[in-house]
């Protein structure tokens, strides 16, 4: 009994031994370098996200992928030695208007939002949700060399979602209950890796708050492709005379109290490019872009109903837009 108690445990020693000289094996084959990397917020919001994320994606097959969620401020990371494109990407990891596909490559990882499939309202179910704040930090080629020592990155994390916020003047309000507004032509989705904003040509959903003679809304987008020539004036126009590529186009739909719905489209392609090629002041902080007004016969007007407007109200969605802090905010001069 004892003889066969000793053959045991010289038998279980071998197999811990030769588990060990394994693992040794494989970490030798893959040796990690220590990296602390520190993010830097100033300027760009005071609204910190929840956490980030980071992806080390290996070029050439040198290295291998390593993902891991940190803190806002940052944190250290075990990466095998190699040649690396790198992705950081801070948000709210519950929000459910920031989602993140094609995360098996440094070129098809993407930012994208929703369709509204749960509003209940006709035709929305081919729109998508205006996109909740996201900080990306791209970087196309990183080495990292085997060593002892920690390597330490500091980086600067950039806003890539824009607000946009307008008032149109409009008669005949009284015979509306709701407005749905939407935008066609911006970006709804972000290439991270490729660092620029794609258009699907689905149209962006957003909440319109009317008051007596105006509606106004905010809404967001990521930011755009490419830069835009400078505009002189914007007009209301049909939409099928403002199809040509790149027309972006603010989209309202007026849903009167008989249930009845009228359309106003307005060509906001100039202005839009305005505003997105508006430069710095001295002071760091953007120029105003200049005020460009509807011409005066150019107006939305609502016709009357041929039912008579519900006494008790015609209910609709409000317009409110809460916890935004001071990152990108533009001002369509519409009026």
């Amino acid at each position: 009994m004892r003889n066969t108690r000793y053959r045991f445990l010289v038998l279980l020693s071998s197999l811990l031994m030769l588990t060990g000289c394994s693992r040794r094996d494989i970490l030798d084959d893959y040796p990690v370098s220590g990296v602390d990397i520190k993010l830097d917020w100033d300027g760009v919001t005071d609204q910190l996200p929840e956490g980030v994320r980071v992806i080390f994606y290996p070029r050439n097959g040198d290295g291998r992928k390593v993902d891991k969620y940190l803190s806002v401020r940052g944190g250290e990371m075990k990466v095998p030695p190699g040649w690396y494109s790198v992705v950081t990407m801070g948000y709210n990891f519950n929000s459910d208007r920031i989602r993140i596909r094609g995360e098996e490559s440094y070129e098809s990882i993407e930012a994208y939002t929703e369709y509204c499939n749960d509003l209940g309202i006709a035709g929305m179910e081919k729109m998508v949700w205006s996109p909740d704040s996201l900080y990306v930090l791209n970087i196309d080629e990183l080495k990292i060399e085997k060593s002892e020592e920690v390597l330490h990155l500091d980086w600067k994390m950039e806003s890539v979602v824009k607000k946009y916020s307008f008032a149109v003047e409009a008669k005949g309000l009284e015979y509306v209950a709701t407005v749905v507004g939407s935008i066609d032509g911006l970006s709804d989705c972000y290439c991270i890796g490729k660092g620029r904003g794609v258009c699907s040509s689905q149209p962006i959903y957003f909440e319109v708050k009317k008051g007596d003679n105006k509606v106004t809304a905010s809404f967001t987008a990521f930011k755009q492709v490419k830069e835009m020539t400078m505009p002189t004036r914007m007009s209301i126009s049909e939409r099928e005379t403002s199809s040509e590529k790149d027309a972006i186009i603010l989209i309202l739909k007026f849903i009167k109290t008989d249930n009845t719905v009228q359309e106003a489209t307005i060509d906001v392609t100039e202005i839009i490019g305005t505003l997105e090629n508006a430069g710095t002041g001295e002071d760091g902080k953007p120029t105003p872009p200049p005020e460009i007004e509807l011409p005066p016969d150019d107006k939305i007007e609502v016709d009357k109903p041929e039912t008579p407007p519900n006494p008790d109200g015609g209910g609709g969605m409000g317009g409110n837009v809460d916890g935004w802090g001071p990152e990108d905010n533009v001002e369509l001069p519409v009026k």
